[in-house]
C-alpha cells in the first residue's frame, strides 16, 4: 500500500524515465546473459540463419587472423571456403630438409580456385601488386611427392596510377617497385605453369597474371589461415554480443523476425521472462503516459 502511495505521488516524467530506464536495462541484462549461454556452449542452443553464422566465423576468421580488409569479394571467398569444408582437409606442419621454419602441407591434392583466390585477394589487400620468382628448384616432399619449391619476393608499386599494377617489368624498369615480403611456396608442375606463361624469371609480373595459378598448384599454405579456419568451423570463436543484444531487442519488443532462435529449455525459459517483463513494463509505460491525475 505504502509503495502504490509513493508511485501515486511521485512525478509522472520521473515515472516514465523510470521504466524507460527499466526496459533498457532488462534488454542489455537478457542480451549479456543470451551472449555468455552462446559461447559457453559454442552456439548449440541457438539456430541462426545462414547469413548470421556465416557472417560470425567469417569476422571470427579475420579476428583471429589479423586481416583488415573490408571487401565483399574477400568475405565471399572465406565464405566459400567455409561452405565447401576445405577446413576438413588432412593439414600437417612440417619442417623441410632444408629449411629451419614449420610449413602448413595439404596432401591429399593441390590447394585449388578457393584457396588461391583466397591468397590472391589477401595479398592484394595488403598493397602487393607484383611478384618475381627469386629461385626454383625441384624438391621432393614428406620423401615421397614430386615438388617445385618457389622463393617469391612480393612488390608494391610507388605509382599512383592504377594502370601500373597491370605492366610487366623487366629487371631493368623496378625502380618504381618497393619490395615488401617473401614466401615460399612448393608447387606441383611448375614446368609446365612456366612454360605456358612466364616470359623470363627476371621479369616482375601483376599479381594478378599468374599467382593464382600457382596457388592453385600448391600443395603448401602460405600462413596458418587453414588451421585457423579450422578453429572457428568447428565453433572455436566468440559470438560478438551485439548479435545478442539485437536478439533480446527483437525478443522485448515481441517482434520475432526468426533470423536467430532459442534451440534450448534454459533459453525458452529466459525468452518466456523477457517477453513478460517487456509486456508489463511496455503497459505500465502506457498507462503512466495517459495518466491524468486530479
Amino acid at each position: 500500500m505504502k509503495l502504490i502511495t509513493y508511485i501515486y505521488k511521485m512525478r509522472k516524467k520521473n515515472l516514465l524515465m523510470i521504466l524507460g530506464a527499466m526496459y533498457i536495462l532488462t534488454l542489455i541484462a537478457f542480451g549479456i546473459a543470451y551472449w555468455k549461454i552462446a559461447n559457453m556452449s559454442s552456439g548449440e542452443f541457438f539456430i541462426f540463419q545462414n547469413d548470421i553464422n556465416m557472417n560470425t566465423k567469417i569476422s571470427a576468421f579475420k579476428k583471429k587472423m589479423k586481416i583488415s580488409i573490408y571487401n565483399r569479394d574477400f568475405n565471399n571467398v572465406v565464405s566459400k571456403l567455409i561452405a565447401s569444408e576445405e577446413y576438413k582437409r588432412p593439414i600437417v606442419k612440417i619442417r623441410t630438409d632444408k629449411d629451419k621454419n614449420m610449413y602448413s602441407f595439404a596432401f591429399d591434392e593441390p590447394l585449388g580456385e578457393n584457396w588461391a583466390n583466397y591468397y590472391y585477394l589477401l595479398l592484394q589487400g595488403k598493397g602487393i601488386t607484383h611478384m618475381k620468382i627469386e629461385s626454383s628448384e625441384e624438391q621432393i616432399i614428406n620423401r615421397r611427392i614430386p615438388t617445385y619449391k618457389l622463393n617469391i619476393s612480393l612488390y608494391r608499386t610507388s605509382q599512383k596510377d592504377n594502370n601500373e599494377k597491370y605492366i610487366i617489368y623487366d629487371k631493368e624498369e623496378n625502380k618504381s617497385l618497393q619490395k615488401l615480403t617473401a614466401i615460399t611456396i612448393w608447387v606441383k608442375g611448375y614446368p609446365t605453369i612456366h612454360e605456358e606463361l612466364f616470359k623470363a624469371e627476371d621479369c616482375f609480373y601483376p599479381l594478378n597474371f599468374y599467382f593464382v595459378n600457382l596457388m592453385e598448384n600448391s600443395i603448401s599454405f602460405i600462413d596458418d589461415s587453414p588451421l585457423v579456419l579450422k578453429n572457428v568451423a568447428n565453433g572455436s570463436f566468440k559470438y560478438p554480443m551485439w548479435n545478442f543484444l539485437y536478439f533480446s531487442a527483437v525478443t522485448i519488443t515481441t517482434l520475432g523476425y526468426g533470423d536467430i532462435l532459442p534451440n534450448s529449455t534454459m533459453v525458452r525459459v529466459l525468452v518466456m521472462f523477457e517477453t513478460i517483463f517487456g509486456v508489463v513494463i511496455i503497459g505500465m509505460f502506457a498507462s503512466c503516459l495517459f495518466w491524468n491525475r486530479k
